[in-house]
C-alpha cells in the first residue's frame, strides 16, 4: 500500500470513527486531520513539508503498522502527525488529540511509538565524520564559512523544562531555578546534529557531561580523526577540542577568540531551529509533563526529524532578534569553567594554531 494510500485509509478511518460516535449521540468537537493537507499547511501546522511527513510515514511504517485485527487501530500516517503535532506545538495532549482528531490516550501512545522508532534509527541519520572523505568535507565546509581551520564539529548543551522528577528531583534544578535536562550536542557548518547525548539533568556542568559522554573515546582512542570540536568556555582545552582565551593579551588571541565566537554561531543557530521548529522542547510557561527519560527520548526524537529536514531542504530562518533573545536565556544557564589545568600538548596546539592562522 503506497504511502498516500495509507493517508487516504486513514482520512476514512476517522469518518467511519465519526459517523458510529454520532450514532451513539455522542457530542462532537471539530477535528482537523492533517493528513492531506497542502504542504503550505503541513509547514505552518507540522514544521515539515508534506513529502518529508510522507517519507516520514514510510520509513516508521514496519515499527506503527501493527495488524492486530481491532478496528480501532490507528494507521501510520494518523500515528505519526499526532505525534508531530505534539512536537511542533508542545501542547498537552487533550490540545493535541483535538487537532488530530483522536484521544488524548490514543495520543499518548502514538506519540510514544513514533518517538520510539525515531530513537531506534538514530544511528542512521545522526552520525559524526568517521572516514577521511566526510572529514574532510567536514573540514572545508567549516572553514570556508568561518574561517577556522579544521573543525570536525562545534558543540554545546542545552536545557529543556520539565516537571519536577518524582525522585532526585533536586538534581534537575538549574542555574534559573526551574527543572531540566541538559542535552549535549555536536553539529556541522550546515547545522547538521553529528552527536547528541541526552542523558544529565540539569545541576550538570558542560564539562561533566562531556567527560562522560563518547566523545573523549571517539577522539582519543581513533588515530584516523583529523581535526577538532569547536567550543565555549565552559569546556577545558584539549588536544581535540578548542576553546577561547580566558585572557586574551595579544591581538593574534583576540582574533582567534572572535573567530572561535563566529564559528561556534552555528551550534546557536542549529538549538534556535531545533527548539523553534519543535516547541515541545522549548523553554515555555507549560513544561513537559513527562519523566526524565521520555524528554531525553523526545529530544533525540527531534534531532533525528531536524536532521531530515535540514538534508531534504526544510530549513528554518531565524530572525536576528529571535536568535538574540535565544542567547541571553542560554547564557543565563552557562558556568564557564575558569581556570583549569591544561595538558602541554593542548596548550601548545593551541598557540601554534594562533600563529599560523591568527596571527596577522
Amino acid at each position: 500500500m503506497g504511502i498516500y494510500s495509507r493517508m487516504e485509509y486513514a482520512l476514512a478511518f476517522l469518518h467511519r470513527r465519526e459517523r458510529r460516535r454520532r450514532y451513539q449521540n455522542r457530542v462532537f468537537r471539530t477535528r482537523v486531520s492533517f493528513l492531506n493537507p497542502s504542504d503550505s499547511e503541513c509547514i505552518s501546522h507540522l514544521q515539515l513539508s508534506k513529502q518529508i511527513i510522507a517519507d516520514i510515514c514510510q520509513l516508521l511504517q514496519a515499527d506503527l503498522e501493527r495488524d492486530t485485527g481491532r478496528y480501532n487501530t490507528l494507521p501510520v500516517a494518523l500515528k505519526v502527525t499526532a505525534a508531530l503535532a505534539f512536537f511542533a506545538t508542545g501542547s498537552f495532549q487533550r490540545t493535541v488529540g483535538a487537532i488530530a482528531g483522536i484521544s488524548q490516550s490514543a495520543v499518548n501512545g502514538a506519540v510514544h511509538e513514533v518517538t520510539a522508532a525515531l530513537v531506534k534509527r538514530a544511528g542512521q541519520f545522526i552520525r559524526f565524520p568517521m572516514s577521511h572523505e566526510l572529514q574532510e568535507q567536514t573540514r572545508q565546509e567549516f572553514f570556508l564559512k568561518f574561517g577556522f581551520p579544521r573543525v570536525l564539529g562545534a558543540i554545546d548543551c542545552t536545557h529543556v523544562q520539565l516537571q519536577a522528577p518524582m525522585q532526585n528531583s533536586h538534581i534537575y534544578i538549574n542555574r534559573k531555578g526551574v527543572y531540566s535536562v541538559n542535552v549535549q550536542v555536536v553539529c556541522d557548518a550546515n547545522n547538521i546534529i553529528t552527536h547528541v547525548f541526552a542523558n544529565y539533568p540539569g545541576s550538570a556542568h558542560d564539562s561533566f557531561i562531556l567527560a562522560n559522554s563518547q566523545m573523549p573515546g571517539v577522539f582519543e582512542q581513533d588515530d584516523s580523526l583529523s581535526g577538532w570540536l569547536i567550543g565555549d568556555n565552559g569546556y577545558p582545552l584539549k588536544r581535540w577540542l578548542m576553546t577561547p582565551f580566558c585572557n586574551p593579551s595579544t591581538p593574534a588571541e583576540h582574533r582567534y577568540n572572535r573567530a572561535i565566537t563566529s564559528t561556534r554561531s552555528v551550534i546557536e543557530s542549529t538549538f534556535g531551529m531545533l527548539k523553534m521548529r519543535f516547541r515541545c522542547l522549548d523553554r515555555s510557561d507549560l513544561t513537559l509533563q513527562y519523566s526524565p527519560q521520555n524528554v531525553s527520548k523526545f529530544f533525540v526524537a527531534c534531532c533525528v526529524l531536524h536532521n531530515i529536514a535540514i538534508r531534504n531542504g526544510c530549513r528554518i530562518d531565524l530572525p536576528e532578534d529571535t536568535l538574540q533573545a535565544f542567547r541571553e536565556y542560554e547564557a543565563g544557564l552557562h558556568v564557564p569553567i575558569g581556570e583549569a589545568p591544561v595538558a602541554a600538548t593542548a596548550r601548545q596546539i593551541r598557540e601554534h594554531l594562533v600563529q599560523k592562522f591568527f596571527s596577522q
